[in-house]
């Protein structure tokens, strides 16, 4: 919906501020990955792209640092790609600065589709080739969690989650 707001925005042409839109909303893949993995999004999470397309990288590590100190759930979009095959590894670098290593991941590739995968593993664990650009990243806080699950999903053995109540 941006985009096409952007382009309603710029338009010369007065007839375009007369185009009649209705915005939907759906349900993003960090929310559907976090839904079939438990609740990994249950308390405070931010969004972040790792494209530098339409921002200076510069701007992705100050985001990545800062959203790390925050100790929030960070969900990845578009983080990596053939041209940009490096910068997951360098986000990974920023948040094993500040997140411990048994810190719990879920990662959710074409979620909601046929094929679908879903796994979970440790912040120390992930490698970047276990990732592709049709891959949602959720790294959780130092309050993420993960317990046994039985017979619900055949590709988890546990449930992910994020618990609603912070301690200090």
């Amino acid at each position: 919906a941006a985009a096409v707001l952007e382009a309603l925005e710029g338009a010369d042409d007065p007839r375009w501020q007369r185009v009649e839109l209705q915005i939907v909303p759906g349900v993003s893949a960090a929310l559907a990955t976090a839904a079939q993995a438990g609740a990994p999004l249950g308390h405070d999470f931010c969004m972040l792209s790792l494209s530098d397309n339409l921002k200076p990288w510069a701007v992705i590590e100050k985001r990545l640092h800062h959203a790390a100190l925050a100790d929030l759930v960070m969900a990845f979009y578009n983080p990596i790609s053939r041209a940009r095959p490096w910068q997951l590894d360098r986000a990974l670098e920023i948040v094993r600065a500040v997140r411990a290593p048994a810190t719990r991941v879920v990662l959710g590739r074409d979620v909601g589709r046929p094929g679908e995968t879903l796994r979970t593993m440790t912040l120390g664990e992930l490698q970047s080739s276990d990732v592709d650009m049709r891959t949602m990243v959720i790294v959780g806080s130092s309050t993420t969690r993960g317990f046994a699950r039985e017979g619900t999903h055949e590709a988890l053995s546990e449930w992910v989650y994020t618990p609603r109540f912070y301690a200090e």
